[in-house]
């Protein structure tokens, strides 16, 4: 894989490699992207458990109902496709 950076960002991926913390620049890319990853993963989980907060009111001791349901189809759904909010 080819990725082509603003010169900005190839000053500063350099920069990283010559302050001895990464050996290459591919180390300082895969360290971006599981960073971004990370937070990703982070922000979706913080929006399903505010979701799923209001969905079980009864703590447990219910049935979310068929709205509940389908807004939890609906933000599974929009995860997995890697949608994001607007």
């Amino acid at each position: 894989m080819k990725v082509s950076l603003p010169s900005a960002l190839e000053d500063f991926v350099s920069s990283q490699v010559n302050s001895g913390e990464f050996g290459d620049a591919s180390e300082v890319v895969g360290e971006a992207l599981r960073l971004l990853r990370n937070e990703r993963e982070t922000k979706a989980m913080a929006e399903m458990r505010a979701v799923f907060a209001g969905v079980d009111s009864l703590a447990g001791q219910g049935e979310p109902s068929a709205k509940d349901r389908a807004l939890i189809r609906y933000l599974v759904a929009r995860h997995r496709s890697g949608q994001r909010r607007a």
